[in-house]
């Protein structure tokens, strides 16, 4: 059977790599790539790299802040659970082996430190 921290890693990382970083993805294209879209054309289209790094910070503070609300309606609302089942179908709710489940993917060395393949892909001034 799986520890409690496999299974919060194993959660973690289908989190940060199938949520996070399919969004973040989307920032980190080149400003020229950005001020092609139509609908961002005025926005990235006198983007500096200084403002390009900036974009892409804010972005990610935005991400990890919607990771860290949607995980909190967890811990404040007993009535929803996130169930981890495993091979024998025994039930495991997250909540309960996490000391602080909405903390997880931002605490430094947490979900997004550890699992995200895009981090390091993000731009430098």
């Amino acid at each position: 059977m799986e520890s409690s921290k496999e299974i919060l890693d194993t959660f973690g990382k289908l989190i940060v790599q199938e949520v996070f970083d399919n969004q973040f993805r989307f920032i980190l294209n080149k400003v020229e790539d950005l001020s092609a879209t139509k609908e961002y054309e005025n926005l990235f289209s006198t983007m500096n790299k200084v403002q390009k790094v900036e974009m892409e910070n804010y972005t990610k503070e935005i991400l990890e802040g919607t990771l860290f609300d949607f995980l909190r309606l967890f811990e404040e609302n007993d009535q929803f659970k996130i169930i981890f089942k495993n091979s024998n179908q025994q039930q495991i709710d997250l909540n309960k082996i996490s000391e602080v489940l909405k903390s997880e993917p931002i605490i430094e060395n947490g979900w997004i430190d550890r699992f995200s393949k895009e981090i390091d892909n993000q731009s430098t001034p």
